[in-house]
């Protein structure tokens, strides 16, 4: 599992991504150009205003040797 740190901007674009841990095999690398690849995420509301947050992110390989 790698935890990837990012900045949600208030019109939902992604910047500042970056892997909090690296098991290896390269899935830090991975798991941060999939965030970047991704979408649009919606921004945080906050008092009815758009705002920007830092949200963490796991996500889970499956690694198999051959």
């Amino acid at each position: 599992t790698v935890t990837v740190s990012f900045l949600v901007s208030k019109d939902g674009t992604i910047s500042e991504v970056q892997a909090l841990n690296d098991p290896g095999y390269g899935c830090g690398a991975e798991a941060t150009r999939v965030i970047k690849k991704g979408p649009k995420w919606q921004p945080a509301i906050q008092n009815g205003r758009n705002v920007i947050y830092r949200q963490k992110q796991n996500i889970t390989f499956e690694v198999t040797e051959q």
